[in-house]
């Protein structure tokens, strides 16, 4: 079997373990509607998880949480790996930044190489139903991209704070769609 064919089938392997297959043992089912009322404190929040729930087959039809947790986690992870890949540009192609902003980009860089890996431990924990620890990863992820949100709000116009909102905000969407499962 080629390489190709075997990342296709293992792939597909991962994706039944938490996604569209069998349900994690002890893991609640409802619909998108449901686990967003849930998961969801504001309005705000209730909308953002209807719209990164968007892509669900058969939105109104009960579904593991288990499939929102891991769609919510893998989002989360690739919006922050795309604000970490703007700050490294940022840092290499930008020679006219100040002082402060280097020196948040930098820190950004770091704390986000933290969340990144604490978001992928996550990930790979739903992917196998393994909760054990699952709430710790989540908060470490989420608390370095609260702690470089709050390194570049006191920068002036910084092209990376609204990145940065959105990562806490699609982070702590996550961290409310994973409680679900009881973590």
């Amino acid at each position: 079997m080629s390489l190709l064919g075997l990342l296709v089938v293992l792939a597909a392997a991962v994706s039944l373990v938490a996604g569209d297959g069998k349900p994690c043992p002890g893991a609640p089912s409802m619909t998108v509607e449901t686990a967003c009322r849930n998961a969801s404190g504001t309005q705000a929040m209730y909308d953002m998880c209807k719209d990164a729930l968007a892509g669900v087959p058969d939105p109104e039809s009960d579904h593991d949480v288990t499939v929102y947790a891991v769609d919510a986690e893998n989002a989360a992870l690739a919006s922050v790996r795309a604000t970490q890949d703007a700050a490294v540009r940022l840092l290499l192609y930008n020679s006219s930044l100040s002082g402060d902003e280097r020196g948040a980009y930098l820190f950004c860089e770091e704390v986000y190489t933290a969340a990144e890996h604490d978001m992928g431990v996550a990930a790979d924990k739903l992917g196998v139903c393994n909760l054990d620890g699952l709430a710790d990863d989540y908060v470490n992820g989420l608390l370095a991209v609260e702690s470089c949100r709050d390194r570049v709000l006191n920068l002036p116009a910084s092209p990376l704070y609204a990145m940065v909102l959105v990562d806490r905000n699609k982070a702590a969407l996550a961290f409310l769609l994973g409680k679900l499962l009881g973590i």
